[in-house]
């Protein structure tokens, strides 16, 4: 790998927005990352970290405030914008989250359309997007809108429209993040078939610590920096059964320190000797019982039976401590009005993620922190919704987010139809 030339180079890469003003933030800061040809580069990290910037940089779509960015050759720091659409032509690819389909225009259509815009030939584009709806199996519904077809079968849509070119790099922004488990896999697995097969480097981002085993190499980012770089000797699709448990707990657990991750590992065969793996589906029937997706009975034919399948014995006794705790906290939720499902803290950040998702607007940390706050305030009725609206309206130094009018309306909107739904 580190035998040729670096694909893409970033030197000293900042990104900042509303430069010179009281709202000014640094999105990037002093990033160096070297991507080599037919590599697959995860960034990784939570909402707000960074990461997305970072990929759109990559794209061209946004220059950088300060540092370089090469990539096949091009400076994207200097390139004219005539130079830049070529660029974007011939060498990238994109995958988005929200596939961002053109909603009147047919599954076909949708994959022709970069291929009119670079002037392929009729010829030349009927075997190309022939070739790739036989590949992703979309031929069936290729006469489909948007509006009609699966979020899965969107996905692929959108995967054929990237590689439309035949681009040099894919670039894929939390390409699974609308989907179920089972299409998240097959995505996740064409990416890998890209790189092995077609020879083509992938950079993806995403927040999902279960996807960092497809990569190369994995750069963890904070705060608009990246913190950590991970190399995967065996990358790629694995069984589930090849991950060692050190790897499966990483994954769980990835800001974690190596000697705190082995610290874990100790702690779990001292106090429960059943295995990583056991543990978790142990988690996940706990879990379904505590949501009241299953009753007593079938939690201990869950505990007993395979996969699980512990010993009779061992399953009746976990079962009874599981039930006798769980109804203590129910107990002690009742007369101190807390619920066990999640402390108003951890809907925040689940609520606050789901906004900043969605939102594609710059918010600084701190304004983030005082989101999530707020939301918290919100969760426990110690502020009002309007009371939560002006707060989010309200200027930053002033002790609220400083979010526009719109959006701290939709905010709103949003956070309380999902607490209706959440109950």
């Amino acid at each position: 790998m580190t035998n040729s030339e670096p694909l893409i180079k970033l030197e000293d890469v900042s990104l900042a927005h509303n430069v010179g003003k009281e709202n000014e933030v640094w999105a990037l800061k002093n990033i160096n990352v070297e991507i080599y040809p037919q590599e697959h580069i995860i960034f990784f990290g939570p909402s707000g970290c960074g990461k997305s910037s970072l990929l759109n940089t990559i794209a061209g779509l946004e220059r950088p405030t300060e540092g370089s960015i090469v990539v096949d050759g091009e400076n994207l720091s200097t390139i004219s914008k005539k130079n830049l659409i070529t660029f974007h032509q011939k060498s990238i690819g994109m995958i988005f989250q929200a596939y961002f389909l053109i909603p009147h225009l047919t599954a076909r259509d949708n994959i022709i359309l970069p291929q009119l815009f670079a002037k392929w030939s009729r010829k030349k584009r009927n075997e190309q997007t022939k070739k790739l709806m036989d590949r992703f199996g979309i031929t069936a519904f290729q006469k489909r809108r948007p509006a009609m077809l699966s979020g899965g079968q969107q996905q692929r849509v959108a995967i054929a429209r990237a590689l439309a070119n035949d681009p040099l790099v894919l670039l894929a922004d939390e390409p699974a993040g609308n989907l179920d488990s089972d299409n998240t896999h097959i995505v996740l697995d064409l990416l890998s078939q890209f790189k092995q097969e077609d020879k083509k480097t992938i950079i993806h981002v995403t927040h999902d610590s279960q996807q960092l085993h497809y990569a190369n190499r994995v750069f963890y980012m904070k705060d608009g920096k990246i913190t950590k770089i991970v190399i995967n000797p065996k990358p790629g699709v694995v069984r589930r059964e090849e991950i060692t448990e050190f790897e499966l707990l990483e994954q769980a657990h990835p800001y974690l320190k190596e000697s705190e991750v082995t610290s874990k590992i100790l702690l779990n065969r001292i106090m429960f000797p059943v295995g990583l793996e056991t543990q978790q589906r142990i988690e996940q029937a706990i879990n379904k019982y505590l949501e009241r997706e299953i009753d007593e009975e079938e939690l201990l034919y869950l505990l007993d039976q395979k996969p699980i399948d512990l010993y009779k014995q061992t399953a009746q006794e976990l079962a009874k401590d599981i039930i006798g705790f769980t109804r203590q906290l129910r107990q002690a939720g009742d007369t101190k009005g807390t619920d066990i499902k999640k402390t108003a803290e951890e809907k925040a950040a689940s609520i606050r993620g789901y906004l900043l998702d969605n939102y594609s607007g710059i918010l600084s940390i701190e304004q983030v922190w005082r989101l999530e706050n707020i939301i918290a305030k919100r969760i426990d009725d110690k502020i009002t919704a309007h009371g939560m609206q002006d707060l989010l309206d309200l200027p930053y130094k002033r002790g609220g987010v400083g979010l526009n009018r719109r959006t701290s309306i939709n905010f709103r909107r949003d956070i309380e139809v999902i607490l209706v739904k959440k109950g």
